[in-house]
């Protein structure tokens, strides 16, 4: 019996997908539910990056077996791997959560009858400690809080961060998440030992946060599976455990936080001005970026449409180029100027101007950056005030809502789209500050202004929006501007009773007013941009 232990022992040991279906399923009621596809994949990936000498980043939904699996199997299976003496470091945000895991690591390992013939508990009685002896060798894991342990330790077998993003007293703390990133950064990578893995595995919180980072850092290796559509074919993540009708109905129920919590779709507020799927449906996967620095051939009457976000010292400028194809804008640019100075970002907008043939872009001129600095003419100022922010996020909305927006497949433009609120406010993040919103707002006003709509300017167009007084032939004007990609269902004989209920304007009396142009949810009405 002994000896086929040891043949266990060392079969299991070997591979960390053998090691959580054979044996550490053992600790639990239900084993069979190791045998996920999800379970399988996240196993796999971690001999992968172990292989080729990178750590491991998992982003996995709540209640899917990460903690458990790469928070304390992998804790077990790197101690008996090692087969030396040896020493883990558990992160979690807190201390207390911390201690919690290994609470629970120590009830696995005491349920598990394999793990039990194998380990020997060496914890003093009463403390919260995971020391046990293998073999002879002394394994232990040492826990705390991301912020209490600096750069002088040091671990010899792994360094395990789990859930490091969450702050129970205040989870949407943007400071706080650039604290936590710098400090993860610059000390808590330089704990292991050289060649030792660290195993991060978290939900994320905020666009720009540790995972998004690391997501980008080639030292790792990244895998992200959302509860719904992990990949083409695959619905539900984990249906042995969640069905279809539950996640959906769990969404219906409180889509703000099912967003965040199993479709790993960074928040900021409940009060964003586009929600994720309508900036989702807006992208389309065939579009690609070209080159500013390269010349493209363009028809002559091709109608290109560019805006331009100055950005502040510590935030990046962006630019967006589109290019009218029939009814639609098709984006056919966009890039981040991270640290350029101001020379260098007249010299790309003018490349950009004579390369793509630009018919009319803006550029913000709030501060006035590039004024006087030889920019080329495609580009005009376009000062930020409280009207011109709300006339360019009208315009974006619309455009979104009557389908003839194509974006590019980018996620940090859609989640500088996304961090934009209600109020056109957006926090500050280490991916920016709502840039690309403003960026794609001043193109599609350009687009707006000069192409096929012919509206004048963007100050007449605002006084239009904001004016009380009837204008029935300006009001006609405008709905063939937006109806334009031809809206199913308009019937201009269909005129709104005063004070409608589902009205944007409850007490809207112009004739060619009908549900066709309204988007409820959002309270706008296309026909007239009123937003309610």
């Amino acid at each position: 019996m002994a000896d086929q232990l040891e043949t266990n022992k060392k079969f299991a040991v070997g591979g960390f997908w053998d090691f959580v279906r054979d044996v550490w399923s053992q600790s639990f009621d239900t084993p069979e539910l190791f045998n996920a596809w999800h379970v399988g994949q996240i196993c796999e990936d971690v001999e992968y990056a172990l292989g080729e000498g990178l750590h491991y980043v998992s982003v996995l939904p709540r209640a899917h077996y990460k903690s458990t699996i790469l928070g304390h199997a992998f804790t077990v299976w790197r101690l008996l791997k090692l087969g030396t003496n040896s020493n883990t470091l558990y992160l979690s945000y807190s201390a207390s959560m911390a201690q919690y895991h290994i609470g629970e690591m120590k009830k696995e390992v005491t349920r598990n009858p394999i793990l039990m013939q194998w380990m020997n508990d060496k914890t003093p009685r009463g403390d919260f400690t995971f020391r046990y002896s293998v073999d002879g060798k002394v394994a232990e894991v040492l826990h705390g809080g991301l912020f209490s342990f600096k750069r002088g330790l040091h671990v010899n077998s792994a360094l395990v961060a789990d859930d490091i993003l969450r702050d129970p007293d205040n989870p949407l703390a943007v400071g706080q998440m650039n604290k936590i990133q710098d400090h993860f950064m610059t000390e808590s990578m330089f704990i292991p030992n050289q060649g030792c893995p660290i195993i991060v595995v978290g939900t994320p919180m905020i666009p720009g946060d540790l995972l998004t980072v690391l997501e980008k850092d080639e030292r790792f290796f990244t895998r992200k599976l959302p509860a719904l559509d992990p990949e083409p074919g695959r619905r539900v993540l984990f249906p042995d455990m969640y069905t279809e009708k539950f996640l959906l109905d769990t969404q219906k129920a409180n889509p703000k936080s099912f967003a965040s919590e199993f479709l790993l779709q960074p928040a900021f507020s409940t009060e964003a001005y586009f929600s994720y799927d309508e900036i989702s449906k807006c992208e389309d996967s065939s579009l690609r970026s070209l080159s500013a620095t390269t010349e493209h051939l363009f028809n002559e009457d091709d109608e290109i449409y560019a805006g331009f976000d100055v950005g502040k010292k510590r935030h990046p400028s962006h630019l967006v180029v589109f290019k009218r194809n029939g009814s639609y804008l098709e984006q056919i640019h966009q890039s981040f100027l991270d640290g350029w100075d101001y020379s260098a970002q007249i010299e790309y907008l003018n490349d950009a101007a004579k390369n793509f043939n630009i018919t009319r872009g803006y550029i913000d001129n709030t501060r006035g950056e590039l004024e006087d600095r030889g920019l080329n003419s495609a580009w005009l100022p376009m000062s930020f005030t409280s009207k011109s922010k709300h006339t360019m996020a009208q315009i974006f909305e619309a455009t979104v809502h009557n389908g003839t927006l194509k974006l590019l497949r980018d996620e940090r433009q859609k989640q500088q789209i996304l961090s934009v609120n209600n109020d056109l406010k957006a926090p500050v993040t280490p991916m920016g500050h709502g840039d690309a919103f403003f960026s794609i707002g001043m193109a599609l006003t350009a687009a707006h202004e000069s192409g096929r709509y012919k509206i004048q300017d963007v100050g007449n167009l605002a006084d239009a929006f904001e004016s009380k007084k009837e204008d029935e032939s300006g009001v006609k004007k405008m709905m063939e501007r937006l109806q334009n990609a031809g809206k199913e269902g308009y019937n201009s004989t269909n005129p709104v009773e005063e004070n409608h209920p589902d009205c944007p304007n409850p007490v809207c009396t112009i004739s060619e007013c009908s549900p066709a142009v309204w988007v409820p949810e959002n309270k706008l009405c296309l026909l007239c941009l009123h937003r309610g």
